[in-house]
């Protein structure tokens, strides 16, 4: 059994998430170093604006997630490397010892923030296409171009792909990739256009706080978003990440090929997990893949790890 660690991304969240978790020692040492003033608790029990803003999703998932992880160390689950979806990624390199539990804190509450600052300037969205080829998807983006800016924004799996851009681009986008086959064309309910060239103007202060961590070698390998393999400069690949493609396919198929056949998401909801057992699905690969997001699960997640039990 190869152990992958999988960290949720942006709109994962739930008001309540790491509620009940409190309950467990090694969720609760984590949490409370996150949750300065009493910040953390407010927002993911509390205040369902804030927590739906990208201000502060991000820096609250990071924490819930780092919090989850911890439980799973506890029992003795060690991952032998590990991965995130976009924000997610983050979370990798937070687990991994890249850099302090604080330092993550900081970090994501500045991107979150660069995030939503940047894309408030611009009329700009999110969609999901479903059950279309990426070389159709992409020559419907590359047609709607000439009106705005639209690309490609999250490869997550074979019948799942994101587009994203400025409205009435990725509008006309998304009717190219329906005439063209498409299951489905769906709005997300984002901020506006993440992982586009609209957020060139963030990646300069973006790059600014990743310089200002106290950075250490990871402790096991984080497999990034922007390429798919691990990283040899970790802040370019976070700085280009922002604007860039989120490869989460590509990262999968090269952790399989490199021989991990178990995944744990770690953090609310099961996102990730779908898009692993479509990934692995279409790679003719079986794999166990489990979760941490309330107790139930992590019980669960508890008993086929160390239980060693497959499902």
């Amino acid at each position: 059994m190869k152990i992958a660690f999988v960290f949720a991304g942006q709109g994962s969240q739930y008001i309540g998430m790491g509620k009940e978790n409190l309950a467990n020692t090694a969720f609760k040492e984590v949490f409370d170093r996150c949750n300065k003033d009493n910040e953390l608790a407010h927002v993911c029990f509390e205040d369902i604006d804030r927590l739906n803003a990208t201000r502060d999703a991000q820096w609250a998932i990071y924490s819930i997630s780092m919090a989850s992880a911890n439980m799973l160390v506890q029992e003795g689950i060690q991952p032998s490397g590990c991965i995130g979806l976009s924000l997610g990624e983050y979370s990798a390199y937070g687990f991994a010892k890249a850099y302090s539990i604080e330092d993550g804190v900081m970090l994501t509450k500045k991107r979150g923030a660069l995030m939503q600052d940047t894309i408030e300037k611009t009329k700009s969205g999110m969609a999901a296409i479903l059950a279309l080829s990426s070389d159709k998807i992409e020559e419907a983006c590359k047609s709607a171009s000439n009106i705005g800016v639209v690309s490609v924004a999250n490869y997550n799996a074979p019948d799942q792909i994101v587009i994203t851009g400025e409205e009435n681009a990725l509008e006309q986008a998304m009717q190219n990739c329906m005439d063209l086959g498409a299951r489905r064309a769906i709005k997300l309910a984002v901020s506006g256009a993440f992982h586009s060239s609209l957020l060139i103007p963030a990646q300069a202060e973006l790059e600014k706080a990743l310089n200002e961590v106290s950075w250490s070698k990871p402790t096991i390998p984080v497999y990034t978003n922007f390429t798919g393999s691990v990283a040899d400069n970790i802040v370019n690949s976070l700085k280009e990440q922002l604007v860039s493609p989120v490869l989460f396919q590509k990262g999968i198929e090269k952790m399989i090929v490199d021989g991990f056949d178990t995944f744990i998401e770690i953090g609310p909801k099961t996102t990730c997990s779908s898009f692993i057992k479509k990934i692995a699905l279409a790679n003719n690969t079986t794999v166990t893949i489990c979760n941490v997001d309330d107790m139930k699960s992590f019980e669960k997640t508890k008993e086929i790890i160390l239980g060693g039990n497959h499902e």
